[in-house]
């Protein structure tokens, strides 16, 4: 689950937890056909409320919390469900807090962190530092200003990424992948 949002290796706890409560809602041949949480409470489950862990979740901001002229949703990662209260389990990177909110909207096919890009063996040359390293760096601490053979990144706005191809050592890569 975390490898396929490339999720950061500390939502193992989220999502061993999601993977229980879903395995809880899944039909096994031990209770013939039952789910165990049926066997359990003897209620038919509905399951119209799975959601894909590690996707975008778009959380609403209450009145109250905000001013006018202040966003009304917040962009945060779904992991996971409550077990305390109804409702969705939503971590925003950007203020590194944790939510709980039933008034979600989820963007299921977009993760929040970029595909890794893994380098093989021949591509890294000349003392190049591979592109996995330099893609985790940013996944971990967002994408800075690189002084590996002089190059420069521009800083992220929003999920889009300046298209402007500047150094020519990385031209000089396209050109062996062409």
């Amino acid at each position: 689950m975390l490898n396929e949002k490339n999720l950061l290796n500390y939502f193992w706890a989220e999502a061993v937890a999601t993977a229980v409560y879903i395995m809880n809602r899944t039909p096994t041949t031990v209770v013939h056909g039952m789910t165990p949480e049926e066997k359990f409470t003897g209620k038919k489950l509905v399951v119209s409320h799975l959601r894909v862990f590690g996707c975008i979740a778009y959380v609403h901001v209450l009145d109250e919390k905000r001013s006018k002229l202040d966003p009304k949703v917040e962009k945060c990662i779904f992991i996971g469900y409550s077990l305390e209260q109804k409702g969705y389990r939503c971590f925003n990177p950007s203020t590194r807090k944790l939510q709980v909110s039933r008034d979600v909207v989820f963007d299921e096919m977009v993760s929040w962190y970029p595909p890794l890009k893994i380098a093989k063996d021949g591509e890294a040359r000349n003392g190049d530092v591979p592109s996995n390293v330099e893609q985790e760096s940013q996944l971990i601490s967002g994408p800075q200003k690189s002084s590996i053979n002089g190059s420069s990144s521009t800083p992220w706005k929003g999920r889009l990424r300046s298209s402007n191809i500047v150094d020519g050592s990385l031209k000089h890569h396209l050109e062996i992948l062409m």
